[in-house]
């Protein structure tokens, strides 16, 4: 059954996810970052992501994009 709601699927599902992440921080393919920002600032850029329909990370990429495009050099 795809997507059991079972204690043990949900168990197994993030022990995945967590065995996954850790794999690609030792690559070297993803990054963890800690932002503390404002709460207005923080709330924003929520509304933003919502807006765009995206996740913050892909927001982030997006807004270095729009920044490169921006200020080519």
């Amino acid at each position: 059954m795809a997507n059991a709601i079972t204690e043990h699927s949900k168990k197994l599902r993030a022990k995945t996810a967590h065995e996954w992440n850790k794999k690609m921080l030792e690559q070297g393919k993803v990054q963890r970052i800690s932002l503390q920002l404002a709460t207005d600032t923080a709330q924003e850029f929520d509304a933003i992501c919502a807006e765009l329909g995206v996740a913050r990370p892909q927001a982030i990429k997006t807004l270095c994009e729009l920044y490169r495009a921006t200020h080519s050099r």
